[in-house]
């Protein structure tokens, strides 16, 4: 209650109290940078607030640390799976509290059988059906959650906090995932639910409470607000900020082929979705969604077309050129920009400066580099600076300085600095993946309103995306793709159920 935790001169956490009742699912939403993951992070026990107490069962605690957390009932479900990839779901499960057969001065025997009865009967409580001796690396995203949580019950959690835990999941999923946790619910387990998505709030949600600039803002029973309502406190009480008008334009007919996909195969690597004679075409004035059940091939695809993975037959056409056989660099100087989906580790370099990273890609010709005698080169450090300063105003960045790390730059605007960097140059073709994730209201519309802008301007785009309601609200046309293989091309990208199905069915198959 009345928590306050400040990192230097940042204030995270501002008097947020937040009381949860047992056995219900509260939600907690807020922008990126409201103070959210700050607030978990203390009721894990991974930070101390510098005033205020977390109360649990009416009696004020000091958390030392998760452990101690969790020994009290608190544990949390991440947005990256705390597992480890080499061993299997049964080793993760009992990984830190393992059932000992005999003891021998330092030496004992883990009881295995023991752990696979326990994890057994918490799935079947749970109505889960889990292989223990597979390879965690090579079990769908949505097992690993299952099994995530199970790990808590397991060590005793009575509170689960589960942070944006359908990011990952196709709508299938979701509801299995719900179900799951109203499953829980009923059965007295309390659930803390972080989440960007208002309309999972109001279908699963009992209580949601609104956080906004590091204070709570709203608290409300569900059946006694709105979206809309939502919606208004999140963002300052404002509705969220839309695309650019002339970018909102009905979809319109598409322009020539900027990209042509013929028989494109690649390899399984590492346990990695192999990819089987994939064809597709992305026109200019296009968006094309490419949607899929996560671990499908999605990743694996647009890397292949970016460069970064081996193929091994096939062509991809960019415009009249070939490129399948050219580099990263060579690719991006045909006219192809990417958007990792993974911006902390492939989008940017989070420890170098926002400067360096809206220009990297730009710094090797002119205006940016210069000759300095004997065939040697130096960056021009004025030129770098003019054009950082450019990109980031085009596009609306909000930052303190260019010196500053990329790590200082909320979700939403590290995604930004990547738009900035990647579509300047006017690029033929952009391959955005997964460019919402993690990005709170405001960022979505802002980023939506850029994708909209370059397609409004004749550019290309190959939008793969987890989120349907995104690939309907953008995409002209929708592939699915399904076991490495474009299994549908669906022209109305409002076609949800036959869409879902074909995602679905085609994983199954």
């Amino acid at each position: 209650m009345d928590l306050h935790k400040a990192y230097g001169e940042v204030e995270a956490n501002r008097g947020i109290s937040l009381s949860v009742a047992p056995g219900t699912i509260h939600a907690v939403v807020g922008e990126n940078g409201a103070g959210k993951s700050t607030l978990m992070r203390m009721l894990q026990g991974s930070e101390r607030p510098d005033s205020g107490h977390v109360v649990i069962d009416n009696a004020p605690v000091t958390l030392s640390g998760p452990a101690e957390a969790l020994n009290r009932g608190i544990g949390m479900v991440h947005q990256e799976f705390m597992m480890a990839p080499d061993l299997t779901l049964l080793e993760n499960l009992a990984l830190g509290e393992e059932p000992v057969r005999w003891r021998l001065g330092p030496l004992s025997a883990i009881d295995w059988r023991r752990a696979e009865a326990e994890g057994a009967a918490l799935a079947a409580r749970i109505g889960a059906e889990i292989d223990w001796h597979r390879r965690t690396s090579a079990v769908p995203v949505h097992v690993l959650q299952f099994v995530e949580i199970i790990r808590l019950l397991r060590r005793g959690c009575r509170v689960l906090i589960l942070d944006e835990p359908t990011a990952v999941l196709a709508p299938l999923q979701v509801e299995e995932l719900f179900a799951l946790l109203r499953s829980l619910a009923q059965q007295g387990t309390t659930i803390l639910f972080i989440s960007h998505k208002i309309h999972e709030v109001m279908a699963l949600a009992d209580r949601v409470t609104v956080i906004r600039a590091g204070r709570t803002v709203f608290d409300a029973e569900i059946d006694e607000t709105d979206a809309h309502e939502i919606a208004g406190h999140i963002v300052r009480g404002e509705r969220p900020a839309g695309p650019p008008p002339e970018a909102t334009e009905t979809r319109r007919a598409s322009g020539a082929p900027v990209l042509k996909v013929r028989g494109l195969s690649a390899p399984s690597v590492e346990k990695s979705q192999a990819l089987d004679a994939i064809d597709l075409t992305v026109h200019a004035g296009e968006i094309l969604g490419l949607a899929g059940v996560s671990g499908n091939g999605q990743v694996e695809l647009v890397e292949a077309l970016a460069g970064l993975r081996a193929t091994a037959s096939g062509t991809i056409r960019l415009g009249a050129r070939e490129i399948d056989g050219l580099s990263v660099a060579g690719r991006r100087a045909a006219g192809l920009s990417y958007v990792s989906a993974d911006r902390a580790h492939e989008g940017l370099s989070t420890a170098s400066s926002i400067e360096d990273n809206v220009v990297a890609g730009s710094h090797r010709a002119p205006p940016l580099t210069g000759s300095h005698g004997f065939g040697r080169f130096t960056l021009r450090r004025g030129a770098l600076r003019r054009m950082a300063e450019t990109r980031m105003a085009e596009l609306a960045v909000t930052f303190g300085r260019l010196s500053d790390a990329a790590s200082s730059l909320s979700g939403g605007n590290q995604q930004k600095l990547v738009f900035a960097r990647e579509i300047a140059g006017q690029p033929a073709l952009l391959i955005a993946s997964q460019p919402t994730r993690g990005v709170d209201l405001n960022g979505i519309a802002a980023i939506h309103g850029l994708i909209l802008a370059f397609r409004a301007a004749g550019g290309a785009v190959l939008l793969a995306s987890e989120e349907l309601d995104e690939l309907e609200a953008l995409s002209d046309r929708i592939a699915v793709i399904a076991g490495g293989r474009i299994v549908g091309d669906v022209a109305d990208p409002s076609a949800r159920a036959q869409i879902g199905q074909m995602m679905v069915m085609g994983a199954m198959a």
